[in-house]
């Protein structure tokens, strides 16, 4: 061994190999014997002269025996290093192709925020970019629309209980899926006279079971950094939480396929070739990667809309727990590797146990406000109302620490003393007030901190428990309610010269705090918007009476706010009070009805461009009216949406139409929750 060593291997390779030789011995007790007189004896005339064979084409005695010392061929040489050693160049090269899974994210998120960069810089630009026509061409084909516009317009609403992203979103996810199946399959070094393992077959199967477990676990990072809701990235790039929610479901998919295609792999490998496939069971690693990615695969189904929409509260229970105990079940699954993989584990503990601070650090931030030099403890107050007619629940806090609320931000509910305290629900800040007159147990002024609003349509779960108590208060009562955030982030409609916010039912909680901001940006001369319309599409009457109350009748006496109400179910005093009125404006397009001042009551003395339509609008007619006039005035226009799914399908199509047909100056934002 030692001759053939030194005839075919460099200098630094042999020096390397005889510690080596001592390593294997020490492994199993032994001692490696005195290679002094070998090593001088073993010269390269003693090489020479000797004789060279290949076990594998030359035959020795008859018994087998060879009592003589020979030389082993080059060729064979070179076949048992290729053997021996082309397993642990397939572990760092899978390691490498991990490094791509990893950096096709990173990329994704760098290009992220250049976006955001771009759009800020473009803010303050006074001239049109030399490069404004292609980001033009780029909002239109890739940013703006639905991903088979025009052919469909389905993003928010589902297809086959399942949603379809935008355009730009689809594309990455392409991108991440091509990535994920190229890097699963080329290059893989398997050879016919592997002396290490023979079978072809079997070389391929443990090759690529090794390559997937890599890349399953080099997803694990993004597939939680995705879903965590503290997420720097989500302020630092141009990316929206449903676009996160997004790619956290498909590196969930990828990953768990890999997952299964390596516990596939090795069960065949082991039970058709090493034969231990039964006994393989008794050990720790296998059986805890066994659970583990069964563990995936029910989340994977557990995670499907149906579940979700019926019982999201036993969803994310389920959803937590399984993942931490997969987690901990891969750490084990690796564990007699040492610390090889541990990087891919520790990051996402890591990015989950962050998270999880930072809402406790925002929870206590929130709701409570210890002043030392004042002498008392400030905690949240609340109140919740439900009327019976709107089916809307109101709730008014008065959160323990000062607040800046913003438009497009939204707060974490939870209720304490009950038996699910741990639950909370997201809902965006509808309103906000200043607490002038309201004053603390001790007699203290509260003037430093504003009330905030919520708006909230009682479906299940613990909204339709909220309901329930409202109820049986006789309408109103004042829970135990908790606040995490703010959350969320404000667009720049004040960057646009008109604003048309489209809104349907409690979406109307996404458009009032820009109505508040935009008056308050009006009185420091910080906007350029001059006109806004406001469309909002409700059910009945009594949900206006419900929003606009005395502490917001000064939006509706702004001459720069127009608001046209859409009312699916009319009551008999709206229909009496608009008969008047409706019949000279059946020949008026959608856009002049709006501009007319209704006559019909509301909660405000006064009113200033506001009007009351039945039925639905019609969203085409009402974009291109709009879109027509600003190109008239030559202004900018903004577009927000927040409503149910077919509405905000159709408002991104217009835009989207708009978009095409050369309208530069206009820009879709949508505000939805996705989950």
């Amino acid at each position: 061994m030692y001759a053939s060593a030194k005839a075919w291997c460099s200098k630094k390779e042999l020096k390397a190999g005889i510690p080596y030789w001592q390593s294997l011995c020490e492994q199993n007790s032994l001692t490696l014997m005195d290679l002094t007189d070998i090593e001088a004896n073993v010269t390269d005339s003693y090489i020479s002269s000797l004789s060279t064979i290949d076990p594998e084409q030359n035959s020795t005695t008859t018994t087998g025996t060879i009592d003589s010392v020979v030389l082993l061929s080059h060729s064979y040489y070179e076949r048992a290093h290729k053997s021996y050693v082309t397993h642990d160049f397939a572990i760092a090269r899978d390691k490498l192709y991990g490094w791509g899974i990893l950096g096709y994210w990173a990329g994704v998120l760098v290009l992220g925020m250049f976006s955001k960069l771009w759009i800020v810089l473009q803010k303050g630009a006074q001239k049109r970019s030399p490069l404004e026509s292609l980001c033009h061409y780029f909002r239109t084909y890739v940013t703006v629309p639905a991903t088979f516009a025009p052919i469909s317009t389905k993003h928010q609403t589902l297809w086959y209980s399942h949603a379809i992203p935008k355009r730009v979103d689809s594309l990455i996810v392409f991108g991440f899926w091509a990535v994920t199946i190229i890097l699963s399959c080329v290059r893989y070094d398997s050879f016919t006279g592997n002396i290490e393992t023979p079978s072809l077959y079997q070389q391929n199967w443990q090759y690529s079971s090794d390559r997937t477990g890599i890349l399953s676990y080099a997803c694990l990072p993004f597939l939680w950094l995705f879903s965590g809701r503290n997420n720097a990235f989500l302020w630092a790039t141009n990316f929206t939480n449903q676009s996160f929610i997004t790619f956290h479901r498909h590196v969930a998919w990828a990953c768990t396929l890999l997952a299964v295609v390596h516990s596939i792999n090795y069960s065949v490998v082991f039970a058709v070739y090493d034969g231990r496939y039964w006994t393989v069971w008794i050990q720790e690693y296998w059986y805890m990667g066994v659970v583990a990615t069964i563990l995936m695969c029910f989340m994977l189904l557990q995670a499907m809309t149906w579940f979700r929409h019926h019982s999201y509260e036993v969803f994310l229970a389920i959803h937590i727990v399984f993942a931490v105990v997969a987690l901990v079940g891969l750490f084990m699954h690796t564990s007699f590797d040492g610390q090889e993989f541990v990087g891919y584990l520790w990051t996402p503990a890591g990015l989950w146990i962050l998270d999880r601070l930072l809402r406790l650090v925002r929870m206590v931030y929130c709701n409570v406000n210890a002043r030392i030099g004042g002498g008392f403890l400030r905690a949240t107050s609340s109140t919740a109302t439900y009327d019976q007619v709107s089916d809307l629940i109101k709730i008014e806090i008065v959160p323990g620490a000062s607040t800046n609320p913003k438009p497009g931000q939204h707060y974490f509910l939870y209720q304490g003393g009950i038996m699910k305290f741990w639950e909370n629900h997201p809902f965006s800040l509808g309103a906000w007030a200043p607490t002038s007159g309201v004053k603390a147990e001790d007699g203290s002024p509260l003037d430093d901190r504003k009330k905030l609003v919520f708006y909230i349509r009682p479906y299940d779960g613990w909204t339709r428990r909220l309901r329930d108590q409202c109820r049986k208060a006789s309408g109103a009562f004042q829970p135990k309610l908790l606040l995490e955030g703010p959350y969320g982030h404000t667009e720049p409609m004040h960057h646009f010269d008109r604003n048309l916010i489209v809104v349907g039912g409690t979406g109307i909680a996404a458009a009032v705090p820009y109505l508040l901001s935009h008056l308050e940006r009006v009185k420091a001369s910080e906007t350029k918007t001059s006109r806004i319309h406001l469309v909002w599409v409700m059910r009945q009457r009594a949900m206006w009476d419900q929003v606009f109350t005395d502490e917001l009748e000064h939006i509706l006496q702004s001459s720069d706010i127009t608001v046209t109400a859409y009312c699916t179910k009319l009551t008999s005093s709206l229909e009496d009070s608009s008969s008047q009125n409706s019949s000279s404006d059946e020949m008026k397009t959608p856009h002049e009805k709006t501009s007319t001042v209704s006559s019909t009551p509301v909660s405000s003395p006064s009113q200033i461009g506001v009007r009351f339509m039945p039925g639905r609008p019609n969203m085409r007619e009402l974009f291109m009216a709009e879109v027509a006039e600003s190109k008239d005035s030559s202004s900018s226009l903004g577009v927000l949406t927040c409503g149910p799914a077919q509405m905000a399908d159709e408002s991104r199509s217009c835009v989207y139409e708009a978009m095409k047909h050369g309208f530069h100056e206009i820009d879709y934002f949508e505000e939805a929750f996705g989950w």
